[in-house]
């Protein structure tokens, strides 16, 4: 099949005006090569890196979707060297013989896989197997098709002289090579011509950056063979250029770069992908770090080198805030060191008023802290809240739909404040905090509790006497009667069955039911053995729907959640008497 399209490509591109005739210096700008490897990663591609390092050399690899996950660290290695990635299929089919939904499976199968490396949304070039497509198939796949001109006809050969004859004697400016980097051969003679076309004075570029340099689009859809000169070459793309500079104590990074290309970057030393920093403006940034950034048309090859930058100015210590009977005090461990700090909800800033000593707080209190030291930089502000009960948090503030029930269930001792302020409010509870959490609740004090079943719940555990209470008084039966998976995150609907349980428990006389779960635009998600309980809970009032008119049957009840629920339940089953609601 190859040799047949090879033929025929032959023939097009004599017929296009793209002789098969040993190349003559192009006549305005650089002399421009585009090498694919195709039917990778495999035995010989890191061998091959290392000599396209060596060489300064940038190649596109079209890789088979089934072999990404086993030579992951080689498809990472060439996506950070600034090698073109593409796809190649899932596992090589012949498209055209293939069903619609298999061509689109072969196409997605290997995306998702490269993107496992490279970041979701990164863009792809594709090549069909063997090269056969048609214009159905080409609807199909919605990417680029990158055909060649020149087959070096090394899966035939199998040697090294005469895959680097061929690029040698039919290499055009403009030309895109086919090659396979599967092969020994293949590599050892791709090496080879590498060198002597180098001399000639070609560069080495990926496809995208071929198409990209002399102006041209690659189209979705559409077959590119090649892409001879035409009189246009805007040049590689320069590396992003860093500065740093210190402002009042913060350390901020200043980045710029050529016109029309955009700045990814990373603070942890790990390379940019799609899913890293897009530099929109100055930033702050904490030391010690180290910066790496690159200037991109398409970070996934049409990119610059990238430019780092390690910054290991020290920051000082982060204050520690400590509240005791309403009042603050704050301390840090760099030596001499002075720390700065607001009440108003207004960022602290080296110029800030200076801590001094102890603070008595008022209720409702914003408060924020930096410390800075001489050779030091000053640090990122630590802030909190201190409610008006007293309670301190550091990932809770005014104005959430969630604060005022938040405080007063710590108030109430019904949820934990979390350790050093941290009430993580968007965090999950399990099915396991969830029933330790209504036992705690209802203050139960019952002796001679019979032990629940559950084999996954040692007697030893704390959990254990709220899920015997539980299980003794039917609010939960586990999963197949020895299994109650505690560290599951519970749903809202299975909350929904415990509650409802609870109340009938507790003998409280629930709204009499409707079977209407109409009003919820995801109605339909409700499991059928969930929707009575559902149902109660909402005409109480205990659990409601979101903003978008969902009820989230399956999605897991946050910390925040749980304590507005608990609040709620306070309303019906009072164990606060007094309590300002």
């Amino acid at each position: 099949m190859k040799r047949i399209l090879s033929l025929v490509l032959m023939v097009v591109l004599l017929l296009s005006g793209f002789s098969l005739v040993p190349p003559a210096r192009a006549a305005e700008g650089q002399k421009l090569l585009a090498i694919t490897f195709d039917d990778g990663p495999g035995g010989y591609t890191e061998w091959l890196l290392d000599g396209l390092k060596d060489r300064g050399v940038k190649v596109t690899f079209f890789m088979i979707g089934n072999r990404v996950e086993g030579y992951a660290d080689l498809v990472e290695r060439a996506y950070r060297e600034g090698h073109q990635v593409a796809n190649h299929s899932w596992s090589h089919p012949e498209l055209t013989t293939q069903s619609d939904s298999t061509v689109t499976q072969q196409v997605t199968q290997t995306r998702q896989a490269l993107d496992a490396i490279c970041g979701s949304g990164t863009t792809y070039l594709f090549r069909a197997p063997y090269g056969s497509t048609n214009e159905h198939i080409r609807s199909l796949i919605g990417m680029p098709l990158i055909q060649w001109n020149l087959d070096t006809r090394d899966w035939e050969s199998r040697d090294t002289t005469a895959v680097k004859n061929m690029m040698l004697n039919y290499a055009q400016d403009g030309s895109i090579i086919l090659l396979h980097d599967i092969h020994a051969t293949s590599v050892s003679g791709a090496l080879e011509a590498i060198d002597e076309l180098l001399l000639q004075g070609y560069e080495f570029v990926t496809v995208n950056e071929l198409f990209r340099r002399r102006g041209v689009a690659l189209t979705e859809g559409e077959l590119h063979y090649s892409c001879p000169p035409n009189g246009t070459d805007l040049g590689p793309i320069t590396a992003p250029v860093m500065t740093s500079a210190v402002t009042d104590g913060q350390l901020y990074i200043t980045m710029s770069a050529q016109e029309g290309a955009e700045i990814y970057y990373t603070t942890d030393g790990s390379f940019p992908n799609q899913e890293s920093h897009h530099y929109t403006g100055t930033f702050p940034i904490e030391s010690p770090c180290t910066i790496t950034a690159v200037a991109a048309y398409n970070l996934n090859g049409s990119r610059s080198e990238p430019v780092v930058q390690t910054i290991d100015t020290p920051t000082a210590q982060s204050p520690v805030i400590r509240i005791d009977d309403g009042v603050l005090s704050l301390s840090t461990t760099t030596p001499q060191a002075t720390i700065h700090y607001t009440l108003d909800g207004n960022r602290a800033t080296i110029h800030s008023p200076e801590y001094t000593g102890p603070i008595t707080l008022r209720s409702g209190a914003l408060i924020s802290a930096t410390a800075i030291a001489e050779g030091h930089l000053a640090c990122s502000p630590v802030n909190g809240y201190y409610t008006k009960r007293g309670n301190f948090f550091r990932d809770v503030y005014p104005g959430r739909w969630y604060t005022d029930a938040v405080d007063l269930a710590v108030a109430g001792k019904f949820l934990s404040g979390g350790s050093d302020g941290f009430f993580s409010p968007c965090a999950p509870v399990t099915r396991g905090e969830a029933v330790k959490l209504l036992y705690d609740y209802a203050q139960i004090q019952r002796d001679g509790i019979p032990p629940a079943p559950f084999t996954d719940v040692p007697q030893d555990s704390s959990l254990f006497p709220a899920l015997s209470w539980a299980y003794d008084t039917g609010l939960v039966t586990g999963y197949g009667g020895e299994l109650f998976l505690p560290n599951h995150p519970i749903s809202r609907q299975e909350l929904a069955q415990i509650l409802s349980r609870y109340l009938a428990y507790r003998s409280k006389i629930l709204p009499e039911r409707s079977g209407d779960l109409s009003r919820f635009a995801d109605a339909g998600e409700i499991s059928p053995w969930a929707a009575p309980y559902v149902e109660d809970m909402v005409s109480t009032g205990i659990l409601l729907g979101d903003e978008l008119g969902g009820f989230q049957p399956k999605y897991a009840v946050t910390r925040a959640q749980m304590a507005t629920i608990l609040i709620r339940l306070e309303t019906i089953e009072p164990t606060l008497p007094g309590a300002e609601l």
